[in-house]
């Protein structure tokens, strides 16, 4: 027999964020939970609202499936002695699975025959599982945060307050702190307090919904548009779609009800992007505009009740936004009193971080650094680049940016304009963050690119020179997102930028605020970079073999670099590659901890192979470094397949490891030559072995 079971877990309001992966990863984990007790159903519905997660098994059936389970134990020639009597290793296992030892089995395997017993796990009744297993998985509901509360063991987002836990009509008892479940739930808060008995799953949606909760977020989210179509209609502006919103406030509510409130024209003269975030950041309002792009002077919100004269709710509200766009004009045009450039002035107050001293130091070491990369990729803009860099934090001194933390960049961008700078430098002062997330936008100016490169190798070489290190599981201060973001912006803008000297150049400017020896902060910082371009690339689709080759081969510009991936990537398609990558990974771990001198004597030489090879290599090598030089990858590496026959000759025909030491040493010298020279454009010792 099938029945749906309900679950819900009623508890003070969780905040908006925490509801939806608590359902959605909740529900997986739940699902997982239920198919490892060898429950048969047809799938787990979620649903919730701040003070409710409720989650519905569909056609959950009555008993568990049965299942048989081989426990393998000794071999059998441990088991059985010489005669075929059981062993201490027989009597042990059958013991410790609870059998008589004549019950055990020989089990063929790929290891050899070994006993074994087949145990036989019963098909219990569900009413007999769920109980013990629902009590132990609510806990393990994620959330970002999860709180105590009474004298209790147990954690939750909120303090829980009720259990519904109901298979058909029957109650499943689960334990949960100081709650028992029961079929009771509670209607909204304020409309309908009273308590709600259920008789099964089937009626839990109807029942909520006649006290005033609708418990399926969908429906609160339609519901919610609808309400802003209809406040469309009576304003004449179109809404500014923003559906993230729309999700988080059907998160804040059980029972929406859509509200049109204004504010006085004249706030209208601040930046829009200081409206929007009043409004939509910090209040969760939704904002409307007309044809040409300019905002409306009101708002539509989401009240969480029905009340007898909406326009006390309204009043509330117009107050709210009121105060909050007084204290921003009155910051704005505080703000502009001064040009952002003298308001950086101020940065040498403000603490970037305690080993890095403070903001107006970093925007020091990042304009040495803008000007390094514009020396390269465009040194008529070193200057702009420069005076962006000094700009780039100046608007974390205003008073805008300190009521609302969200501008930074933004509104910067606003002063810098409003004060007579440069457009370009103006627009660095914004884009110098970017990109903040992986698919997010890439600076789009010569000197925002700069800058931004600046800010973020500054960020990463500074972080390891103090020892703040990311570690698998923790990266505070965001430098796998930064270091991404370098390499985007080198490659998106065709900057020839190497990666070492930038390196090398944000390091000497921090040089004072080292805790450990320049070599050793360098080394790590640059096995960093290289390991977040490896999964970049590998993250695109690279092969990891032939991605670890080229990084391993050296980090020079981010261009060069993709270069080089792509000609070995197309190299591989061909007939020689195979047989070159075998030759030469042999050579590179033949030569492996060979110290020896590196010079090649021709009079040591014994065989035809070996003269043939070291002339060749002279030649090949010289056209493979011109072609490297000029970036010509796909000519480097068919010049370096015209040695593969001659290594392959030698390797039949000469034994490079000789009794005689001179002859053994030029021999592995001439290897080792070959090997380093060819490394610089590909390490074939990464190669894997099923390709090569």
């Amino acid at each position: 027999m099938e029945r749906d079971y309900l679950l819900e877990i009623g508890c003070e309001e969780i905040p908006a964020g925490f509801v939806g992966p608590a359902l959605w990863y909740g529900g997986q984990q739940y699902a997982d939970v239920l198919k490892k007790a060898r429950l048969s159903f047809d799938r787990v519905d979620i649903y919730g609202t701040p003070r409710r997660l409720a989650y519905i098994v569909r056609k959950l059936s009555d008993r568990q499936e049965a299942s048989e389970e081989t426990a393998l134990g000794p071999p059998r020639s441990v088991g059985y002695d010489a005669k075929g009597n059981p062993t201490k290793a027989a009597l042990g296992f059958a013991k410790a699975q609870g059998v008589d030892v004549s019950t055990l089995r020989v089990f063929r395997t790929d290891r050899g025959e070994y006993l074994g017993v087949v145990k036989e796990k019963a098909a219990r009744p569900v009413s007999e599982v769920l109980p013990q297993l629902i009590s132990d998985w609510i806990p393990t509901i994620p959330f970002k945060k999860s709180m105590r509360w009474a004298d209790l063991d147990v954690r939750f987002a909120r303090p829980v307050h009720w259990i519904v836990s109901l298979y058909g009509e029957q109650v499943i008892p689960i334990t949960f702190g100081n709650v028992t479940s029961g079929r009771t739930t509670y209607g909204h808060r304020f409309l309908s307090p009273g308590a709600i008995t259920l008789s099964s799953p089937e009626e839990y949606f109807d029942r909520l919904a006649a006290a005033d909760v609708f418990v399926d977020l969908e429906v609160r989210k339609e519901k919610i548009r609808a309400g802003i179509r209809e406040a469309e209609r009576q304003i004449g502006r179109k809404w500014v779609e923003d559906e993230p919103l729309v999700e988080t406030v059907a998160n804040l509510v059980e029972y929406p009800v859509v509200l049109v409130g204004r504010f006085e024209e004249k706030y209208l003269t601040l930046p829009k992007e200081v409206l929007i975030t009043s409004m939509r950041t910090n209040q969760k309002y939704f904002v409307f505009e007309d044809a040409q792009g300019s905002l409306f002077p009101g708002f539509a919100f989401v009240s969480n009740m029905r009340v007898p004269d909406d326009r006390v709710v309204i009043a509330g509200n117009e107050r709210v936004i009121r105060a909050r766009l007084s204290d921003a004009e009155f910051y704005y045009g505080d703000d502009l009193k001064k040009p952002l450039f003298d308001r950086a002035q101020a940065l040498k107050k403000v603490l970037f971080q305690a080993d890095m001293g403070m903001y107006w130091e970093k925007v020091e070491r990042m304009a040495d650094i803008a000007a390094y990369v514009a020396s390269i990729g465009f040194p008529a803009k070193a200057q702009d680049c420069r005076r962006a860099a000094y700009l780039a934090k100046a608007d974390l001194t205003t008073g805008v940016v300190k009521e609302f933390p969200e501008l930074q960049g933004v509104i910067g961008r606003h002063y810098a304009q409003k004060t007579g700078e440069k457009e370009e430098v103006a627009r660095a002062v914004y884009e110098h963050y970017l990109p903040k997330g992986q698919s997010d936008e890439l600076p789009a100016t010569d000197v925002g690119a700069a800058a931004a490169i600046a800010d973020k190798i500054d960020m990463v070489c500074g972080c390891f020179g103090v020892g703040l290190i990311p570690t698998g599981t923790a990266d505070p201060y965001g430098l796998r997102r930064h270091t991404l973001g370098i390499l985007s912006i080198l490659e998106a803008r065709g900057l020839r930028v190497p990666i070492e000297g930038l390196v090398d150049r944000s390091l000497s400017t921090l040089s004072a605020k080292l805790k450990a020896p320049l070599p050793e902060v360098k080394r790590k910082v640059m096995e960093f970079i290289a390991g977040r371009l490896f999964n970049l690339w590998t993250s695109q689709g690279t092969p990891g073999d032939l991605a670890d080759a080229v990084i391993s081969a050296g980090l020079t510009d981010v261009a060069d670099l993709r270069s080089k991936l792509s000609a070995l990537v197309a190299f591989r398609s061909e007939a020689a590659f195979e047989p070159l990558a075998e030759v030469f990974k042999r050579a590179i771990n033949i030569t492996k901890g060979h110290e020896g001198p590196p010079a090649v004597s021709e009079v040591l030489f014994e065989h035809d192979e070996e003269r043939t090879l070291h002339k060749a290599a002279g030649e090949v090598s010289g056209k493979v470094a011109s072609a490297a030089k000029d970036g010509r990858y796909a000519e480097a590496f068919r010049e370096m397949a015209r040695l593969q026959p001659l290594v392959s000759a030698f390797f039949d025909k000469v034994l490079v490891m000789a009794k005689d030491e001179k002859v053994r040493n030029n021999r592995l010298a001439l290897l080792k030559n070959l090997s380093n020279e060819f490394a610089a454009v590909a390490d074939f010792s990464k190669i894997s072995a099923a390709k090569a």
